[in-house]
């Protein structure tokens, strides 16, 4: 995959862990991009039926529907699974040895270290965070975005590393979408960002292709 490839395949990620909305069942609906997904699987070798659930839309308002309905069961945190979404809860709230907090290495808490780091890179950069996501800076579909935007103009080195701070938690979320019986869509796609993951991992060191 060039980054090119990629980038696009984070921004696709990022806008399906996100609210669905009709954009979303319009994008799923090119066959530009389900070309590209079947290439990208194969790659990962994950199997043909992973991408099912993003193809067969037989009545497309049902289908939103259905989706939306699942990722409030799933994500909506005060209903249902309450899945989150965001780094920090799956990690200690900071790793700061003088911190004198008594919940400073419990997990399951919002605005950790991570995503004060989050944060940082923000700033840095001069990014400002959507009013939802202001609590949840280290929410996944702001990491994917991040993510994408290395892969059009950050270093390898720059994006390698994010992968390995930030992304790391996906196994993690990978299991608790498992355990929530989720249906094929979000456990699919949760599992598909997985194995994109996976292969950046396996192919670290490696020259990565431009264009």
């Amino acid at each position: 995959m060039t980054n090119r490839e990629k980038e696009q395949f984070c921004l696709f990620a990022a806008a399906m862990v996100a609210p669905p909305d009709a954009a979303l069942l319009h994008d799923l609906q090119q066959e530009e991009l389900r070309g590209r997904l079947r290439t990208y699987a194969e790659i990962w070798g994950a199997e043909p039926e992973l991408l099912s659930p993003f193809f067969q839309q037989s009545d497309q308002q049902d289908f939103i529907s259905l989706i939306q309905s699942e990722y409030v069961r799933l994500f909506a945190q005060y209903e249902g699974e309450s899945i989150s979404l965001a780094e920090s809860t799956y990690k200690p709230w900071t790793k700061d040895k003088s911190c004198g907090m008594v919940f400073a290495a419990s997990k399951g808490l919002l605005l950790g270290d991570c995503a004060i780091h989050m944060l940082d890179l923000y700033r840095q950069l001069s990014i400002e965070i959507p009013d939802e996501f202001q609590s949840q800076p280290d929410h996944l579909v702001l990491e994917l975005e991040f993510l994408a935007m290395l892969y059009q103009s950050g270093s390898d080195e720059q994006t390698r590393q994010f992968i390995k701070d930030h992304l790391d938690w996906l196994p993690d979320l990978k299991r608790e979408v498992k355990e929530a019986d989720a249906r094929p869509f979000y456990r699919n796609g949760i599992e598909l960002i997985h194995l994109f993951l996976e292969s950046e991992d396996k192919n670290r060191g490696k020259v990565i292709a431009h264009g």
